[in-house]
């Protein structure tokens, strides 16, 4: 057998790299030291008696997470509702930073957008799902509604949010959003969101009174995430149902996702904001590279937008890519804030057709997986 030695800062590299230890491996630990042992075909295990022990490295060190309190709380939060209600502005407030996209058009989130929340005493893993629509047109669409239900039968405790400056329609939005076995199922609350925007008081009351009587939910609490009115009552009712357990992740920890994630979900709110008609629905964006640099150099990201026809690579790029050049401008901005950090941004355009009702193409692109970072293999 061949045998390999690696360290355990290098098993955990993940963050600009999509190579993958692609080998099997197993792991043998001596003294506090580590080996893993790789071979890329199964043998005679007589053959192993002859070989020498493997190399190992020395203990590099690393902390345990602390210990916990017996009363310490934590859990998964669903954040759910139909698309435009205000889920993502929501989760951004509750973490106070902004780790889900936003725009005016409704369906901007695909993923499900994971934050943490943490204090000495809870943690709580909030879940940003995609909105729930009526009927889906394609596969892309499917692989949302499956986000969403995934969420909600992973949740602990459950937050639906409803427009309520939606006219006399806040109600009908409601209906047939989730399995009525689902509400109730776990604590479940009613975030009447948008309150600002209601002008009569006694339509907040009405809807307040309406939620209230709907069998499962446990709360009722008008917001106003975007002027972060209500938000603070939000969070004290989901952790007061979070049940006793602990940590899932180190307390520092914000989101699961890597950079280049949030990367190309930075490219995807501009291409939102400066496009319009088809083009941002049409569009997937794939960080293909994301390399530090030292410094003075600027980080270096290569992206590719994926859009599927060729018309729509003119549009993207625009007449001199005057278009792109702004794209690209807007974008590497917002980056450089979300980074803390300055970054060299190059991007091209290419066309997948029929991209959104292909599965492996919404597998290669990660939809299934925001996590995945090897780049997109379409070889069938």
């Amino acid at each position: 057998r061949a045998f390999e030695t690696v360290s355990r800062a290098q098993l955990q590299h993940t963050r600009s790299s999509a190579s993958k230890i692609r080998l099997k491996r197993r792991k043998t630990v001596r003294q506090g030291r580590v080996a893993v042992v790789s071979s890329a075909k199964e043998e005679d295990d007589d053959e192993d008696d002859d070989e020498p022990p493997p190399e190992v490295l020395p203990y590099i060190g690393g902390d345990l997470l602390p210990k916990e309190t017996e009363t310490h709380t934590s859990g998964y939060v669903a954040i759910v509702g139909r698309p435009n209600a205000g889920k993502s502005t929501l989760l951004n407030k509750i973490l106070g930073t902004k780790l889900s996209i936003v725009t005016k058009k409704p369906q901007t989130t695909r993923h499900r957008i994971l934050g943490v929340l943490s204090d000495e005493e809870s943690q709580m893993v909030l879940l940003d799902t995609p909105g729930v629509m009526r009927s889906a047109f394609n596969k892309l669409d499917e692989t949302m509604l499956k986000s969403v239900r995934s969420s909600v039968k992973t949740a602990d405790c459950l937050i639906i949010v409803i427009d309520g400056d939606a006219k006399e329609t806040a109600e009908k939005d409601f209906e047939n959003l989730l399995d009525v076995d689902v509400i109730g199922k776990v604590p479940t609350a009613v975030c009447v969101n948008k309150c600002d925007r209601i002008k009569d008081v006694q339509r907040i009351k009405e809807l307040m009174k309406y939620f209230r009587q709907v069998e499962g939910v446990s709360e009722v609490i008008p917001i106003s995430a975007l002027n972060d009115t209500g938000v603070k009552e939000v969070v004290q009712w989901a952790k007061g149902k979070l049940p006793v357990g602990p940590s899932y992740f180190s307390k520092e920890y914000l989101s699961e996702h890597p950079e280049r994630f949030f990367v190309a979900e930075i490219i995807r709110e501009k291409i939102f904001e400066l496009y319009s008609q088809e083009v941002p629905y049409c569009s997937s964006v794939w960080v293909e590279e994301l390399k530090e640099r030292k410094p003075p150099a600027k980080d270096l990201i290569r992206a590719t937008i994926y859009v599927e026809r060729q018309s729509q690579v003119g549009i993207v790029v625009g007449e001199d890519g005057a278009a792109m050049k702004k794209l690209s401008t807007e974008a590497r901005k917002d980056i450089e804030v979300f980074l803390e950090r300055g970054v060299f941004l190059e991007m091209k355009v290419k066309s997948k057709p029929g991209w959104r009702s292909n599965d492996k193409s919404l597998t290669e692109f990660g939809l299934e997986d925001p996590n995945k970072t090897s780049n997109p293999d379409f070889r069938e």
